[in-house]
């Protein structure tokens, strides 16, 4: 794929619900599965695809993902032939409706696309957790001499779909319609990867500077009988990450074996920024049963169907139920947690008792005390 030119591109959440994770970070760099962000995959999957070209559009709040992504060099792009450029972007949202993909953003980083010298691109959000090799998408993309080749899912919805959501209607082979959910529903659901000349990238571009249309996704719903748009079909486990119930779900999706087996035990890693850090130490008489723990941790309470993050403290007498806890945080003594998603460098005081439930985790902010 030496002709491809990644791009990942700057996405808000869909709704508030994910706001008190998102004031100091991007959805990007939000934290997951006890050591990742959900970056990490989508830019995984585009390097273990073979990808050397990759640029990522960063957001107002930028310190999250230069600190977690650097260099590039945990994803092997930090060689004089393979890089990383950290692009800048802007809001996706316009009169009151979110662009899903922002032609703004591509126009003002024209100059990456320029300098990269592929033909083609391939765009893809960072709130996707799935494990995916593009190559075979693109051999489809160039067997079918498209303009456009769009990836979807078929009869798999992605959790909580939104009525801006978008699916596939084909015809003799080619996408034929683009549809919202509220006004269509085929089964094949774009999944928000798909490949692109560059030439007619370029091309869209320019018209909708004259056209003031800003979602890529409509310029290509618009010109859907002038473009040779194909599919390309994903047969794995994908789940998209836009709202609070939808980051729940597919956490908890990790604790399932055969989903993390797909995820993160394949042939094709998915890289994250290293620390070092101590094993975990668990102190009698802590219990661990179907949990993700991360290290650096010291556990000495019960903690059951959960993912905590790297150097939590959890005191004797505490129960860990249904609950995302995130990196650093302290669990006093006596505590009780059954659906609860807490932000880092949280402190729960001895004998609390917090339960939400699981369509509405109770959720706390980053550095709360209570």
């Amino acid at each position: 794929m030496k002709n491809v030119a990644g791009l990942i591109l700057n996405v808000d959440g869909e709704d508030d619900s994910l706001k008190d994770f998102l004031s100091h970070r991007s959805l990007s760099t939000l934290p997951f599965g006890g050591r990742y962000r959900l970056i990490d995959f989508t830019l995984s999957n585009m390097v273990n695809s073979g990808l050397s070209h990759i640029g990522v559009i960063g957001s107002h709040k930028y310190s999250s993902l230069v600190d977690h992504l650097g260099t590039g060099k945990e994803w092997s792009l930090s060689r004089k032939t393979q890089d990383l450029s950290i692009l800048s972007g802007s809001n996706n949202y316009h009169i009151g409706r979110l662009i899903k993909v922002n032609l703004r953003n591509l126009q003002n980083n024209r100059g990456f696309l320029d300098a990269t010298g592929a033909k083609h691109v391939l765009i893809a959000t960072p709130n996707l957790v799935t494990t995916f090799d593009f190559r075979n998408a693109y051999d489809i993309h160039l067997k079918n001499d498209s303009d456009i080749t769009l990836i979807f899912k078929k009869d798999d919805p992605l959790y909580h779909l939104k009525d801006n959501d978008l699916y596939l209607e084909f015809a003799k082979n080619r996408v034929s319609g683009l549809h919202f959910k509220r006004e269509h529903t085929t089964g094949h659901f774009f999944t928000e990867m798909f490949f692109i000349k560059k030439s007619i990238l370029m091309e869209l571009l320019d018209l909708s500077e004259r056209t003031g249309d800003w979602d890529l996704l409509d310029m290509i719903k618009y010109n859907i009988d002038t473009l040779r748009v194909f599919g390309a079909q994903h047969t794995g486990y994908i789940k998209r990450v836009n709202c609070l119930e939808n980051y729940m779900k597919t956490s908890m999706d990790l604790l399932e074996y055969e989903i993390m087996q797909e995820l993160f035990l394949g042939k094709n890693s998915i890289h994250t920024k290293i620390k070092d850090n101590h094993p975990t130490l668990y102190e009698d008489p802590a219990q661990v049963s179907n949990s993700i723990v991360g290290s650096g941790c010291i556990i000495e309470g019960n903690i059951t169907h959960s993912i905590i993050f790297r150097d939590t403290k959890m005191n004797v007498g505490s129960h860990i139920q249904n609950s995302i806890i995130m990196q650093r945080c302290d669990i006093g003594r006596n505590v009780n947690l059954n659906y609860v998603v807490m932000d880092k460098d949280t402190k729960i005081s001895d004998h609390t008792t917090l339960v939400g439930k699981p369509h509405a985790p109770i959720v706390l902010k980053k550095g709360t005390v209570i």
